[in-house]
């Protein structure tokens, strides 16, 4: 089944007197319930695409068409932007605030504590927890929504790379549980290799290469399969 299907997706933005391309004739296919990556250069669109497949800001042309049409969208950011004065557990209810009925929203808000390993935390606030811990909360009330689709736009970007690795290690363990369909912006080759099903390579607002990552979880990065596929993908992006 198709989740999204991306077809001509142009956006060009005026600055002064002149017109800047920031993404050009994206055509993209993502299937449902697949973890997708998009790495890149700095500056080569990937964030503006995942914007316009937000609705935040309007496409110049082409045609974006969801399944199901009115596709519920989950945003997590490299900041947490969490509300510091709510705690753990309320910013990811926050995310159910038209939901009436209260039982649902705490059994759903306990079920995604308890996947998250914040239960211990769920009465603290924003700065009584670590990075890590803030990054998981937002990605709880991106789940607690319900997406069809969840857009992460680099959200490991800012954390230490022992915290970095130990979060990957959990997206990876919720996207098997949930089976959601996810688009994962990074700036990381490794990341992009080790946590997608397939590796879209973005260069000066256009698709290289859109390359398949026929791996098992949890992958082997010391294998010649995993360097393979980082070495195509660094390719790629090398000849942009």
């Amino acid at each position: 089944m198709i989740a999204l299907t991306l077809s001509g997706i142009g956006k060009t933005y005026t600055l002064e007197t002149k017109q800047v391309s920031a993404v050009a004739d994206i055509n993209l296919t993502i299937e449902t319930g697949r973890f997708v990556t998009i790495v890149g250069r700095s500056g080569c669109g990937k964030t503006t695409l995942l914007r316009l497949i937000a609705g935040l800001e309007p496409t110049s042309c082409g045609t974006m068409v969801f399944n199901p049409a009115n596709a519920k969208i989950g945003l997590v950011f490299q900041e947490p932007r969490l509300m510091p004065w709510l705690t753990v557990e309320k910013n990811m209810a926050f995310a159910l605030l038209n939901e009436q009925d209260r039982d649902r929203v705490q059994q759903t808000v306990a079920h995604y504590l308890k996947m998250l390993h914040l239960e211990d935390f769920s009465k603290a606030y924003p700065v009584q927890i670590s990075g890590g811990m803030a990054q998981r909360t937002a990605l709880g009330r991106a789940l607690c929504y319900n997406p069809d689709i969840i857009l992460m736009d680099e959200p490991l970007g800012a954390l230490d790379a022992f915290t970095r690795a130990s979060l990957q290690k959990e997206l990876i363990n919720i996207f098997l549980l949930s089976k959601k369909t996810i688009l994962f912006v990074t700036h990381d080759v490794d990341e992009a290799v080790l946590l997608g099903q397939q590796v879209i390579v973005m260069g000066n607002g256009r698709i290289l290469e859109n390359i398949p990552v026929p791996l098992a979880y949890p992958r082997i990065t010391a294998s010649k399969e995993f360097y393979d596929i980082r070495t195509q993908v660094l390719q790629a992006i090398m000849l942009e």
